[in-house]
């Protein structure tokens, strides 16, 4: 049997979502310094999984830039707070409409905040 198509990377199934997110710079390969608060910059999260999510920013960013996240889910009142770092972008998709878009992988986020997205995951996933 042969496949048609490249062959999926992702180590967790993605979900398809449409969250506002909160970010700020941590740090950049560049030595960009870090910044000093939340912005939201109309940062949108397409899709979201245990590992990552997907995100359309009119922010450019580096790969393996780490940045602090918040971000809501419809079943809780507090946002999901945490870590990630950008491992792949897409620069070339949306820059004429001021648009990026980048691949990033959690890399921190607190026990019970993980918990919450687990949950979330099983309950939206596709039977």
């Amino acid at each position: 049997m042969t496949s048609s198509g490249p062959p999926d990377q992702r180590i967790a199934p993605r979900i398809p979502v449409h969250f506002h997110i909160r970010f700020r710079l941590l740090n950049s390969p560049s030595g960009e310094p870090a910044e000093p608060s939340l912005h939201n910059g109309n940062n949108l999260m397409a899709n979201l999984s245990r590992t990552g999510f997907f995100l359309s920013t009119k922010n450019y960013l580096e790969v393996n830039s780490r940045i602090e996240i918040e971000f809501p889910l419809e079943t809780i009142e507090a946002p999901l707070r945490g870590e990630a770092e950008v491992v792949r972008s897409n620069y070339h998709n949306f820059p004429s409409q001021g648009r990026y878009e980048y691949g990033l992988k959690f890399t921190l986020l607190p026990a019970r905040d993980n918990e919450i997205l687990l949950k979330f995951l099983e309950k939206t996933q596709p039977a």
